[in-house]
């Protein structure tokens, strides 16, 4: 059950962003194995349910006292094939309680678990867990396996909180740095929705540079106590065992299982507020929305 949880919670750290939710895999048992014919094509997973769907709101922030640069849904869908990633700006506009606000404000007046409830209200879609990713967590996450591959395919040159990035195009292998500043970049000549695509692509290359490490027992077991101390979320011991024969289905798929949902809005005036568009708010709410019973 240990094992579960931290798997869980790790993969939602490599997401980072957050990115990203991770749940422990495992192969039917030898005893199953056994009872297969020879002849016959011996499965490795059961096929995955709708009700094995769960959907988080994850923050990404340099520090765990810092505003977050960004807000990834992320969708476990595994009964669709499918693992679903919009990245949301901080500014992103809401209506909650019948006011108008922004993610980042409900963020600074009850945490994530309170813009958890305006994202999920406003854009009608459930959001059953939360988790929040800093800079340190998905150093310590990124430290316990091998660096991984990523092209930029733009420069990156622009000050940041006293310091300067400087990310030439070409190829990197990311650490957490790294990461953060792709996610952070505020100078995209795309403005916040440039961030959010590469944003979106970024965690959807780690996601499928990493989810077939989980099918390994030894790597698991490595980030587990790394994972239970770094990351902060609400996604429990329950949520990870009903979904494991889900992850080991998705993990042996050919075919990548990311699935990006691109924004499209526009600023205020004032540059305060991002109002996505009708059909922003209708492309999120097809992906993410709660499906009917039986279907």
């Amino acid at each position: 059950m240990g094992f579960s949880v931290s798997f869980g919670i790790t993969f939602l750290a490599m997401m980072s962003v957050l990115g990203s939710i991770c749940f422990v895999a495992y192969t039917n048992s030898s005893a199953s194995r056994a009872q297969a014919p020879a002849h016959a094509e011996k499965p490795t997973a059961a096929l995955p349910q709708p009700e094995d769907r769960l959907t988080l709101l994850v923050s990404a922030a340099e520090a765990s006292d810092a505003d977050p640069d960004a807000y990834i849904l992320l969708s476990f869908l595994p009964h669709q094939g499918r693992i679903a990633i919009c990245v949301l700006p901080p500014d992103t506009y809401l209506e909650y309680g019948g006011q108008g606000t922004t993610i980042a404000r409900m963020y600074r007046q009850g945490g994530l678990p309170y813009a958890k409830k305006g994202v999920a209200q406003y854009l009608n879609i459930p959001i059953q867990r939360w988790a929040r990713l800093d800079l340190s967590s998905l150093d310590a996450l990124l430290d316990c396996q091998e660096l991984m591959d990523y092209d930029l395919p733009v420069d990156l040159n622009y000050p940041l909180r006293g310091r300067q990035i400087v990310m030439p195009r070409g190829h990197y292998q990311l650490t957490g740095r790294r990461v953060m500043d792709i996610i952070a970049y505020p100078a995209y000549q795309g403005g916040e929705r440039e961030r959010s695509d590469r944003a979106a692509l970024l965690i959807a290359e780690m996601i499928t540079q990493t989810l077939p490490l989980f099918l390994d027992e030894e790597q698991g077991d490595r980030l587990q106590q790394t994972a239970l101390k770094t990351v902060d979320t609400d996604l429990s011991a329950a949520d990870c065992l009903q979904r494991r024969s889900a992850l080991a289905f998705l993990a042996q798929l050919d075919l990548p299982v990311t699935t990006m949902v691109y924004i499209e809005g526009s600023l205020s005036r004032d540059y305060s507020v991002y109002h996505l568009t009708q059909g922003c708010k209708s492309r999120i709410w097809q992906m993410y929305r709660e499906e009917p019973a039986g279907g």
